[in-house]
């Protein structure tokens, strides 16, 4: 059975198998009817995380709660409106985001999750260079959004999203 290893703090390491991972998000998104503007995660106190970015960041890149890459990449963390995105896989979010927006701000839709993953797949195969400045290793922030969204994907079959 494959694991996830999820490194928390020296020496704390989470393995999570895929029926793990299902769990956590079925009783995220199961037992709360919470709107997605009530997950305050308490980020918002901090100067340079905003709304929308325009400017292209690499933080927390091995933390999917929390990454910020480029624009685009990160959970409720998007691009201005008009801002062009930093790099080819800045782009896939940027595209991931408007198509979440047009299913009404569904993150478990099938059709925009799987189609992130396929964007993503094409990003990692071409070897096309991350944006200048960046301090994150892509292949970590590829993984890290590979195993927020699979888990979105899995909800989302559970929930019967389309």
């Amino acid at each position: 059975m494959a694991y996830y290893t999820l490194k928390l703090a020296n020496p704390v390491v989470l393995r999570l198998n895929h029926m793990m991972i299902a769990s956590v998000i079925i009783f995220i998104f199961g037992f709360s009817s919470v709107n997605v503007h009530s997950l305050n995660i308490g980020l918002h106190a901090h100067a340079d995380l905003s709304l929308c970015s325009r400017k292209c960041e690499s933080m927390f890149c091995e933390a999917p709660p929390f990454l910020r890459y480029g624009k685009y990449c990160g959970l409720l963390y998007t691009g201005c409106p008009g801002e062009q995105p930093c790099d080819r896989l800045d782009s896939c979010c940027m595209h991931h985001d408007q198509c979440i927006a047009k299913m009404n701000n569904d993150y478990l839709s099938q059709q925009c999750n799987k189609e992130f993953l396929k964007c993503v797949d094409v990003y990692k195969r071409s070897g096309a260079p991350s944006f200048k400045g960046n301090t994150c290793d892509t292949d970590e922030v590829i993984k890290s959004i590979d195993n927020a969204i699979k888990a979105a994907v899995l909800a989302g079959k559970v929930f019967g999203k389309p």
